[in-house]
């Protein structure tokens, strides 16, 4: 049998199933051949098809160096976008546009890929071009997510209602209206979309991952992880999927499983944030601390990270690389996302603070006092945020930068690290001042409330109503003090009227913007109850007895998600269920005398 005879019969082989002996075939005589480019190009589609995609990867790369193989593109872009890595796709979709491969599908899937890389202007322009000449329900369903990635949901929904009437029952149209009612928090209409979908396109594994995803934000969790197994089954290479799984193993507590699939992710995709950032918190609730900041500042590549830290553009080359910390540098520590965090993380700041010779510390404006208040032999050394990171010319002056919370490699390593103290301090005058106010209210116990979180993705999942405090709120041994942020008036005047209570506002307390005040007044508390919000965490920096109601496990922070009821960060606080809340009538008194 010649050459040629071989390699046909080889691909017979493949067509009729034995793949892996057809493989084998391939791979015998490309080795004695490897200037034959068709070889080549159909032992990747084998090896494609039979999940070597390193393999098949390596093989199209080189035709594509060679020769710009057209096909070899393609396949290589798809590879890339099967993956989620659409960096690499964009690079190979543009060396085909610019090798004159000019087709209505590369097209598509450039827009696709400037998607899911967030550049939504780009992909709205190539898909409002497109439109303009034809009719295309791919290219609708695009446009919209760029809208819907865009956060203007009403415009989404407008287009995806639209394609949906012009493309009758398209599954993809009604899965995207799916996901776009579920980011809204609308279950119902989010399930009947999303099931709808599935029902039409059972094969389809982004469909099936946005379902089991829609789940598990439920709390339905075995239900997702079925779910995401059977995506898993339609594309065992997407490190996406694979991470998902994780999430979901890692909720229910296994984290075996979780650690297992998140390395798996992470070996398809090494610098990948997301799997990154789950590893990370795998290690943080199992209290390997060393192993956990190795992967924890993969958050600083991700998309929300970067939105809500506006300066990490200017400040990226100065980010500190290396896993210790020279005493003679000069250094700018950056606030994280929020002021929760940021008080979290404050943490380690006498650590630093003591440890290196020129610090600086950006803060939230709010907190710059109270910081100042706390660390008085450095208080010179807080500023207010942006105050450097935003400005060139100061930023030339300092050796390094680093978010707060990956202080945590160097200060952080051991769960004896964890300094078992409050660190922060409100002012003599405002305790006393909060003091004497407190002694006009007949001498009870004095109870802080706080019931609602906001400005998070799982607001929902944190928050509760004021009316599943009234077996708390039903003991006639305390006064009820409102510690709550945000316009909850109507609701408390509601509540009142409603069950004869007498929940006390104090009406001269800014408590989204006086960290000061809002301090002295937890300081005078007998008990705080609270869920997970920036006063929770101002709670527990000033040692206030607290007892948080912890949020659902997917909505969970790695300070809160602890193996039993307390933190290593706080040790005034004590971690409840929402059931505790609802059921236990003798909470109160059981805490008041723990």
């Amino acid at each position: 049998m010649n050459y040629s005879e071989i390699i046909n019969s080889a691909l017979k082989e493949f067509s009729q199933g034995k793949k892996e002996q057809a493989y084998k075939k391939l791979k015998k005589i490309f080795n004695k051949n490897k200037d034959d480019d068709l070889l080549r190009f159909n032992l990747a589609v084998i090896e494609q098809s039979l999940g070597l995609n390193n393999e098949a990867k390596r093989n199209y790369k080189h035709l594509v160096k060679i020769n710009n193989n057209y096909k070899a593109m393609n396949n290589l872009y798809l590879l890339y976008i099967k993956e989620n890595n659409y960096l690499d796709a964009l690079d190979v979709i543009n060396q085909a546009i610019k090798a004159k491969n000019i087709t209505d599908i590369i097209i598509k899937d450039k827009a696709y890929v400037l998607y899911n890389l967030k550049r939504y202007d780009d992909s709205i322009n190539i898909c409002e071009n497109y439109l303009n000449d034809k009719s295309d329900v791919d290219v609708s369903n695009i446009l919209g997510l760029n809208y819907f990635g865009k956060g203007n949901f009403q415009k989404s929904e407008e287009i995806f209602q639209k394609g949906l009437k012009k493309y009758k029952n398209n599954p993809f149209i009604l899965n995207s209206l799916g996901r776009l009612y579920h980011e809204n928090r609308d279950s119902n209409k989010a399930e009947r979309y999303l099931l709808k979908a599935y029902q039409l396109k059972k094969d389809s594994y982004e469909i099936i991952n946005n379902l089991a995803g829609f789940y598990r934000e439920e709390g339905k969790y075995h239900k997702s992880i079925d779910l995401y197994l059977m995506a898993l089954k339609l594309n065992n290479k997407n490190p996406a999927i694979i991470n998902n799984l994780a999430k979901a193993y890692f909720d229910i507590g296994k984290l075996d499983l979780a650690e297992k699939y998140c390395l798996s992710a992470l070996n398809l995709n090494k610098h990948d944030g997301n799997i990154q950032k789950i590893l990370s918190l795998i290690y943080l609730r199992q209290h390997k601390f060393k192993d956990a900041w190795y992967y924890f500042d993969g958050r600083l590549n991700l998309s929300d990270f970067i939105e809500k830290n506006s300066s990490i553009n200017n400040i990226r080359k100065k980010l500190l690389d290396k896993n210790y910390l020279k005493k003679d540098l000069k250094i700018l520590v950056l606030r994280e996302q929020g002021v929760g965090d940021e008080i979290l993380y404050g943490t380690m700041y006498e650590d630093l603070l003591e440890n290196c010779n020129d610090v600086t510390i950006e803060c939230d404006k709010r907190l710059k006092k109270i910081f100042c208040n706390s660390f008085p032999n450095y208080k010179n050394s807080f500023i207010e945020n942006g105050a450097v990171s935003f400005n060139k010319n100061l930023l030339k002056k300092y050796d390094v930068a680093i978010y707060a919370g990956s202080l945590g490699k160097f200060f952080r390593k051991k769960i004896q690290d964890f300094r078992n103290k409050s660190y922060l301090y409100a002012e003599r005058k405002l305790i006393e001042k909060t003091k004497k106010k407190f002694s006009s209210l007949n001498g009870k116990f004095n109870i802080g409330i706080s019931w609602k979180s906001f400005q998070n993705r799982y607001s929902k999942e944190k928050s509760l109503i004021l009316d599943d405090f009234i077996n708390i709120l039903s003991n006639q041994k305390c006064n009820y003090i409102n510690l709550q942020y945000g316009d909850v008036y109507e609701e408390i005047k509601i509540f009142n009227e409603k069950y004869n209570k007498n929940v006390i506002t104090f009406e001269d307390l800014d408590i989204f913007n006086n960290f000061d005040d809002l301090a002295s007044y937890l300081i005078n508390l007998d008990l705080f109850i609270s869920v997970s919000n920036s006063t929770a965490h101002l709670a527990g920096a000033l040692g206030v007895k607290t007892l948080l109601i912890r949020p659902e496990n997917h909505a969970v922070f790695h300070y809160w998600n602890q193996p039993d009821n307390k933190t290593p960060w706080y040790s005034s606080i004590r971690f409840l269920s929402k059931s505790e809340i609802l059921n236990d009538t003798n909470l109160i008194n059981k805490y008041l005398i723990s």
